[in-house]
């Protein structure tokens, strides 16, 4: 299982630079109210230094959206935007207009919603250096726009004296920030690793579920524990190619991952003749087996909340829609499109494959390629058009995962097989003898 604090840092990261983003937005207004200031003549800022601040807060406001966008960037996009704001902070300074002070420390105070001490030392160092620029920069025309003091002579003294006392403030705010992130860190850690001991716990009591359903059906215990990597595969490819970025976020795709195990909860209801029976189902049997979906519903409604009640909802939307087909022939209720909650979606693509490319009593294995072929030919019927997109992305990937299962499942195979004929003729016998 992923590391959930891990996971939860990388969410968090995500939430922080949008907030970020904002604030970068934010920052165009202030050139903005340079200008109307300057045109009502309260204040005189030149036409030129605001649009160099309107463009700068602009560009990085776009580049931060963009690298916030994908997971694999965000982590460079928390330390974008924490030096993008601190380089305009150094740019309201710069220009000797305001009188900035406390707020050099905004920055590195913003960096400690990340609860990461790397992002809040880069910041302060950075913040600082800034700082120091800005007050040499001022120091060279300070004395044009202020009266002259009798313990300012230079430009230099001024410097000097100004950086001093600006310095000593800077050292406690770069200590009250450096200890805030790391309190904060460590106290999520100790969280979340309580969360995690009873996430563990919670993930052991659905996986032996699933090996009681496998007890009762020969090839479901295996089938859920298959799917269970490939829904974490297909949704995780879907998130790279950029599909519902918003949706796919680590804490959900977990969620669908553990949740998989849950799909086929319905057949503890379907009876062994039909759930094992050898060769193709006839009608009856098929409309027998078509209520799995109803029951794994009815079942799973049943399941006391876990947590804030997500992931219950999850496992009760893929078990009920897994054989719901994008063009609206699936059952049980015929959804179409959108309809299909996208979780049962990306199980659909899950289930097919891994029934595809796994040995039955009744048929030999696909291969991928066959099954790949297959998903071609299902494009905007049983599936939506970008799942099979994701899908043959990890073709490699299910390939790896079919290759490995077979290793590790051919070695008790035979003997579950000759368990389940046995078991098989001696209920044919118990009901001949009923009868």
């Amino acid at each position: 299982m992923e590391d959930t604090s891990e996971i939860f840092f990388n969410e968090n990261i995500k939430s922080v630079n949008k907030v970020v983003e904002i604030l970068l937005l934010a920052c165009a207004m202030v050139p903005v109210a340079f200008c109307i200031l300057t045109l009502c003549k309260i204040w005189r800022v030149p036409h030129s230094y605001s649009a160099l601040m309107f463009l700068y807060s602009i560009f990085c406001f776009i580049i931060a959206h963009g690298l916030n966008k994908f997971p694999k960037t965000q982590k460079i996009g928390m330390y974008f935007g924490i030096i993008s704001c601190a380089v305009f902070v150094e740019l309201l300074a710069v220009k000797n207009i305001i009188q900035v002070n406390i707020t050099y420390a905004a920055v590195p105070f913003l960096s400690c919603l990340y609860f990461n001490k790397r992002i809040t030392i880069t910041s302060t160092i950075t913040s600082f250096a800034l700082m120091v620029f800005a007050l040499f920069i001022r120091s060279k025309t300070v004395l044009s726009v202020m009266a002259m003091d009798v313990q300012v002579h230079t430009p230099q003294t001024w410097f000097i004296s100004t950086l001093v006392g600006y310095s000593i403030e800077f050292m406690f705010i770069f200590l009250i920030a450096l200890t805030m992130a790391k309190r904060s860190h460590k106290a999520i850690q100790l969280l979340h690793s309580q969360n995690v001991n009873l996430q563990n716990t919670q993930d052991m009591i659905i996986g032996f579920v699933a090996s009681c359903l496998g007890s009762h059906d020969l090839f479901t215990g295996r089938h859920v524990q298959h799917t269970k990597h490939y829904v974490k595969i297909i949704a995780t490819k879907l998130r790279d190619l950029g599909y519902y970025t918003d949706v796919l976020t680590d804490e959900t795709i977990h969620l669908y991952e553990t949740a998989a195990f849950l799909h086929d909860i319905g057949k503890i209801h379907i009876p062994e003749g039909v759930l094992n029976k050898i060769g193709k189902f006839n009608k009856e049997d098929y409309e027998v087996m078509k209520t799995h979906p109803v029951e794994g519903k009815r079942l799973l409604e049943q399941l006391p909340k876990i947590g804030d009640g997500k992931f219950n909802q999850i496992a009760i939307d893929m078990a009920f829609t897994h054989h719901e087909k994008w063009d609206g022939t699936g059952y049980p209720r015929g959804l179409k499109g959108e309809e299909i909650p996208l979780c049962g979606r990306i199980m659909a693509a899950a289930d097919v494959m891994d029934a595809l490319i796994s040995k039955r009593l009744y048929k030999e294995p696909f291969t991928i390629d066959e099954a790949i072929c297959i998903f071609n030919d299902s494009i905007e019927k049983q599936f939506e058009p970008c799942i099979v997109e994701a899908t043959k992305a990890c073709q490699a990937e299910i390939e790896q995962l079919a290759r490995t299962f077979k290793l590790q499942e051919s070695e008790t195979e035979q003997k579950e097989v000759e368990w389940w004929e046995n078991y098989h003729n001696s209920m044919k016998k118990y009901e001949g003898e009923i009868k």
